[in-house]
């Protein structure tokens, strides 16, 4: 695993590389251009990864976990097929992922961006709860104080322009909670996590991009903290 000692921001020959995987989204396309993406996409990545990672120490938590790897902080540029009727082998972005505690990554909440050659999404929370986290999750929204600190969280979360709330399934609020309760919405997430678009800066090009990445984050990380603090390890 090679990191460079800073990073120095995602040169246009990567972006563009993206641009290029979208309209040809084939092995070809991306055995061609390899050496681009190793230089100029995955490398500069794993160098973004340490240095967001630092600033996410010192902003949200000393715990947050921050990979310099592929399957670590970065997500696989590969697609799952297997049970897709979409059989596209590639992404056509970057998917980075930062977590806390000693859990596989996607077992737990997390921070995340995604770059696109000309948007940035970034978000926080966790997009699926398997069965032992659901009910910690609704135990904890209805109890007064617990789900007014969440509350707290996604307001503050949402007060940033463009962020939204996720995860919302069910129809019904589930059986063991009254229908009239006050968090009835929250109680209805099999997920829940809140995200939001931009449109990617000019300083994606330098090492101001961690900075701006990094205070966006710090806004919304409130409801991965609660969903951290909430669900067993």
């Amino acid at each position: 695993m090679t990191v460079s000692t800073a990073f120095a921001g995602f040169p246009r020959e990567g972006l563009e590389f993206l641009e290029g995987l979208a309209a040809d989204n084939s092995r070809e396309y991306f055995d061609i251009h390899r050496d681009t993406y190793q230089s100029a996409l995955l490398q500069p990545a794993k160098d973004f990864v340490v240095a967001l990672g630092a600033e996410l120490r010192a902003r949200v938590s000393p715990r947050i976990r921050a990979e310099p790897r592929i399957n670590g902080s970065i997500l696989r540029i590969n697609r799952d097929t297997r049970f897709s009727a979409d059989k596209r082998p590639y992404k056509e972005h970057v998917d980075f992922w930062f977590w806390e505690g000693d859990a596989p990554s996607r077992e737990r909440p997390g921070l995340f961006v995604r770059l696109r050659p000309a948007t940035v999404t970034l978000g926080a929370g966790m997009h699926q709860f398997e069965p032992p986290a659901l009910a910690a999750y609704r135990a904890a929204v209805a109890d007064e104080a617990t789900g007014r600190a969440l509350e707290h969280a996604i307001m503050g979360a949402t007060g940033l322009r463009g962020v939204t709330v996720g995860g919302l399934r069910y129809k019904r609020v589930p059986r063991d909670f009254a229908a009239d309760h006050p968090r009835a919405a929250l109680l209805r997430h099999s997920a829940l996590y809140v995200s939001g678009d931009w449109k990617l800066p000019r300083s994606v090009s330098g090492p101001a991009f961690v900075g701006w990445t990094a205070e966006r984050l710090e806004r919304i990380a409130p409801v991965e903290r609660w969903l951290t603090a909430t669900l067993p390890a």
